[in-house]
């Protein structure tokens, strides 16, 4: 296997152009000005109560 893929024959190449990205929507006010962050309730730490609460109708085979 080749490290460059090959060239994209003419035929196939867009005359379009990569475009311009369009800037994202700026948030006015300070980070979390609206809301308050449970701890609990955030990242990886927020699904461990879902994955170790026992859900009784589990069983293996």
């Amino acid at each position: 296997m080749t490290t460059k893929p090959p060239p994209v024959p003419p035929a196939n190449r867009s005359d379009k152009g990569p475009g311009s990205a369009a800037a994202a929507p700026t948030e006015t006010g300070p980070k979390g000005a609206g809301q308050t962050r449970d701890p609990d309730k955030v990242g990886q730490a927020g699904n461990t109560k879902v994955n170790t609460t026992n859900q009784g109708y589990q069983q293996d085979r």
